[in-house]
Order: structure tokens, then C-alpha cells, then sequence
């Protein structure tokens, strides 16, 4: 147990706490534009086209996020 321990520092854990944050901050965009089109599929129309572009626009938006979040830290 002491071992497993004894490699746990601050930075591993703050690296760990970014590396999670970076996850979140992409999986979360990619999910908001999947949204996005669930309720333009709903009310309006629905395209694999629309939806394929949203996906896309989520993945760079989230990409995007993480490096203005990787280098404001």
C-alpha cells in the first residue's frame, strides 16, 4: 500500500484533474450538439446530413475548448 502511495503527488493529481476536465469539456460539447439536433429533429426535419455536420461542429468545439483550457492553465 505504501508503495502505491508514495508516487501520488500534487502533480500527478492536478494532471489527472485536467486530463478529466479535458474529457468532460469535449464529450460534453459533442453531446450539446447532439442535443441540438435531437430537438431540431423533433420540432422541424430530420437529416443525417444535419446531424453528421453537428457531430462535427461538436468535435471541433470541444477540441477547441480543451486547447484555450490547456493553455489558460
Amino acid at each position: 500500500y505504501m508503495k502505491f502511495v508514495k508516487w501520488i503527488t500534487k502533480d500527478i493529481i492536478h494532471a489527472l484533474s485536467l486530463l478529466s476536465y479535458l474529457g468532460f469539456l469535449i464529450v460534453g460539447n459533442i453531446l450539446l450538439y447532439i442535443g441540438i439536433y435531437k430537438l431540431i429533429e423533433k420540432y422541424f426535419f430530420k437529416s443525417t446530413i444535419l446531424f453528421i455536420v453537428l457531430v462535427i461542429i461538436g468535435v471541433i468545439s470541444g477540441f477547441y475548448n480543451a486547447y484555450v483550457a490547456i493553455m489558460r492553465k
